[in-house]
């Protein structure tokens, strides 16, 4: 007898669907933004995406959702530090200077059309080059345009703010619990 494995994938908690995704359609290759707009939405800065689209949620998702409600906010979107697509970032391709630069314009396009003057860094630790350059990329734009980070944790060892599904330490998702980094 051949059991059949089937993946399930979660779907989103009512009313915590997105509104936003760009690409507009899914794309197996690379993802830019994805959230569910309102007037003071919580806006998460990932590693990189995985397998969340705009059908089906995923674990850090929904810990991101999860997080916007605790802080009282309207809305959740999630942009990444590099947006190529993979769920293991050990199979990243090679940085694309041109992937990374649409990345960043994408995002601070997004944060300045929003009014939105801070983030939440929840990367975690980067190990591999894309992701790292990507970073820097990102960071360089984030900067220029005063954007603020925040992470609710102590840093990693690293030295970089904990992803959303670290267990190393627990989040303090309050307004009170930011900490800002200096970048």
């Amino acid at each position: 007898m051949v059991s059949k494995i089937t993946t399930v994938r979660p779907k989103y908690p009512v009313g915590q669907e997105p509104t936003i995704c760009i690409p507009t359609t899914y794309s197996e290759h690379h993802r830019f933004l994805l959230g569910r707009l309102g007037a003071n939405p919580l806006v998460a800065v990932c590693m990189n995406p995985s397998a969340a689209s705009e059908a089906y949620s995923d674990r850090t998702i929904n810990r991101i959702i999860t997080a916007s409600e605790r802080l009282g906010k309207d809305g959740w979107i999630v942009v990444n530090v590099y947006p190529e697509r993979a769920t293991n970032a050990a199979l990243l391709e090679q940085f694309n200077p041109a992937l990374a630069e649409q990345n960043c314009a994408i995002i601070i396009d997004f944060l300045q059309a929003n009014r939105i003057d801070e983030v939440w860094g929840a990367w975690g630790d980067l190990h591999y080059a894309p992701l790292v350059e990507g970073k820097q990329m990102l960071l360089a734009a984030l900067k220029q345009h005063h954007i603020k980070i925040y992470h609710f944790a102590s840093l990693s060892k690293a030295g970089e703010p904990r992803h959303p599904l670290s267990r190393a330490e627990k989040l303090n998702l309050s307004e009170a619990g930011k900490v800002y980094l200096d970048y």
